[in-house]
């Protein structure tokens, strides 16, 4: 999981860039599933506000706990969090 995103790294895919991956994965994955935020935050143990911040770009950073908090929420592996397909 951290080599895979390393890797990112190293192939010129910012931070930003994978918070904005991340962001849009997350919303699209949560609509799928018919998630409201405070569903989604319940699930992936993450506190409302601070998964708003998350999810609208507004909050600094993503810690490898929320990481795998959205991904067990969303039923599915990390990395399909911060891929673009």
């Amino acid at each position: 999981m951290t080599a895979e995103i390393l890797t990112m790294q190293n192939r010129g895919t910012s931070s930003a860039d994978l918070h904005g991956i991340l962001r849009k994965q997350a919303i699209i994955r949560s609509k799928q599933r018919g998630l409201s935020l405070s569903e989604l935050a319940t699930a992936s143990i993450i506190e409302e506000t601070r998964l708003s911040g998350i999810l609208t770009g507004e909050a600094d950073g993503v810690t490898l706990r929320e990481l795998a908090g959205l991904s067990l929420a969303l039923d599915v592996p990390l990395t399909a969090l911060l891929s673009e397909s």
